[in-house]
């Protein structure tokens, strides 16, 4: 036994269960057609130390593993009374924590103190534990169904993947190399699972365990092995503080979804899904007090492998379809989009996509107007994006608005317009305020600037906070933790009730850009999305 336990103890550092001061946080989940939001986010450990590897037990009940006393135990967390218990009382320390399909049963990977390793059960009604899988030191592992079970076991300091049926005993090897992360894929019979084979990208597979046969689905992030599934084709995972979603066969790779760094998040690691999609659970490092307390710390809708512009460059990039509009050359302008452009009217109301319906649109949009300019009044630049605030000439008609443009190196991927909106008011009054009090970190007169129903939004219209008493909640922490926090206006388009600002902020001796929209109802800010 000393042998064993010497050789297993790295190899538990590695594969396992490194304790960290992790988080387990519980956010509201909504899906429209492509559109996922996520709001209303608590911190349901809130606890010093390890909390981790959550899971759903039913709809108001959540499992994980949490420290206590310096012991790892499981966790369970009441959903409706906002309360934890804890269901196990045992030396040795429990990780994973499942529920068993169909018993009052609950599974956890357990490490006693003399060095051993496995999967156990234990009973809810009398507490009493039972090892699953003889023989075999389980890191991870999901159920296939209540007789069967889907797990990566350490083996000659790697991960390997077995099925085993737990009432027979038999155990069958189908993998090597492979991560963490596994999950029944909805409406299927089909397991997934993180392959990890040298030199190449992490690959997300399915298993089918009845045969062995294992596919291709989809490749990981960079240095990402935690996923979770949404519904049969969409995926979730996370990177830093984002969340990131891949739809199969209409993704051609992994778009944000949210930017979750104003909880505190600034690692993003084991994700689930209750069964009807409408609660999603995070596992997450938390940020140090000099990281991600910038409120304007939101996400725009890069892909992954989009290569951040100067400002200059990304000038260009838009400068160039001015000039041809001007002068009505249709090929050069159309040239000047990418051949997926996608056209929007503020936030993402759907007009067009696709260079050729591009061309289409602006061969008819010439012959309608015969004469036709647009004149740059103010540009403000942030990575890959650019607003213009334009003046548009259309005959003998002159129109004001602004333009959102996203590019890469190649063109414009997407142009939104933000159309002229009649005001009573003077919006930049009420954002002036909301700025002085944001300043001088009081709380209070913060609110007073923003209506009840305030909503926080990431380009284009993913929803971040909700509501004046989660904006409330969050920006009281952050003027509590930033003494020297202060944000300046760099550049301004007014434009009807609306207020764009490029905005530096300092924040614990460093500095921050974003961009914010501001809409303004009845003298109050009523949505704000902000670009960075």
């Amino acid at each position: 036994m000393k042998y064993y336990f010497l050789i297993l103890f790295p190899l538990l550092s590695t594969f396992s269960f490194s304790q960290s001061n992790t988080e387990v946080f519980l956010f509201d989940l909504e899906k429209s057609n492509s559109k996922i939001e996520v709001s209303n986010g608590i911190n349901i450990s809130n606890n010093e130390g390890y909390d981790n590897q959550p899971s759903f037990f039913g709809d108001e009940n959540v499992l994980y593993a949490s420290t206590r006393s310096g012991q790892t135990d499981i966790a369970q967390y009441h959903i409706n009374y906002k309360s934890k218990t804890f269901i196990n009382f045992t030396k040795g320390g429990e990780y994973s924590p499942l529920k068993i399909p169909n018993k009052n049963a609950v599974s956890a990977v357990r490490l006693d103190i003399d060095g051993k390793q496995r999967l156990y059960s234990y009973n809810l009604s009398n507490g009493e534990s039972t090892e699953l899988i003889k023989d075999l030191v389980v890191a991870y592992y999901t159920w296939y169904d209540e007789h069967s079970i889907v797990s990566a076991v350490i083996e000659n300091e790697q991960l390997n993947l077995y099925f085993t049926n737990i009432t027979d005993g038999i155990s069958r090897k189908y993998a090597t190399n492979v991560g963490r992360s596994f999950h029944k894929i909805p409406n299927s019979n089909l397991v997934s699972f993180i392959y990890k084979e040298a030199n190449k990208p992490w690959q997300i597979r399915s298993l089918n365990p009845k045969n062995g046969v294992t596919r291709l689905i989809a490749n990981t992030m960079e240095g990402v092995e935690d996923i979770c599934w949404l519904d049969g084709k969409t995926l979730l995972s996370g990177k830093n503080g984002i969340l990131y979603k891949l739809t199969l066969k209409q993704d051609n790779n992994w778009k944000k979804v949210a930017n979750l760094s104003s909880y505190g998040i600034a690692d993003i690691t084991r994700l689930a899904i209750n069964d009807n999609g409408t609660k999603l659970l995070i596992a997450a490092d938390l940020q140090s007090n000099a990281q991600g307390l910038e409120v304007n710390d939101n996400p725009t809708e890069q892909t992954v492998d989009d290569p951040i512009l100067s400002e200059t460059e990304a000038a260009a990039v838009v400068q160039k379809h001015i000039d041809p509009f001007n002068n009505r050359q249709l090929n050069d302008f159309a040239n000047a989009f990418d051949a997926n452009v996608v056209v929007n009217k503020f936030p993402k109301d759907y007009m067009y996509s696709g260079r050729n319906a591009l061309k289409e649109n602006y061969r008819q949009f010439f012959k309608n107007n015969k004469k036709s300019n647009v004149k740059v009044l103010n540009r403000m630049v942030l990575n890959n994006y650019v607003i213009d605030e334009e003046l548009v000439t259309l005959n003998n008609l002159t129109i004001r608005q602004a333009t959102i443009y996203n590019v890469d190196k190649d063109g414009i991927k997407s142009m939104t317009f933000i159309r002229n909106k009649n005001t009573t008011s003077n919006p930049e009054t009420i954002v002036n305020n909301q700025l002085e009090a944001y300043n001088k970190r009081d709380i209070d007169e913060f609110s007073k600037t923003y209506t009840k129903d305030i909503k926080l939004y990431e380009f284009p219209e993913n929803i971040t906070s909700n509501g004046i008493d989660e904006l409330e909640k969050r920006y009281q922490v952050i003027f509590q933790k930033v003494p020297d926090l202060n944000a300046e206006i760099m550049n301004r388009i007014v434009l009807g009730n609306k207020v764009i600002d490029k905005e530096k902020a300092t924040i614990n001796g460093k500095t921050y850009y974003a961009i914010a929209i501001y809409e303004i109802d009845d003298g109050l800010i009523s949505k704000v999305t902000f670009i960075q």
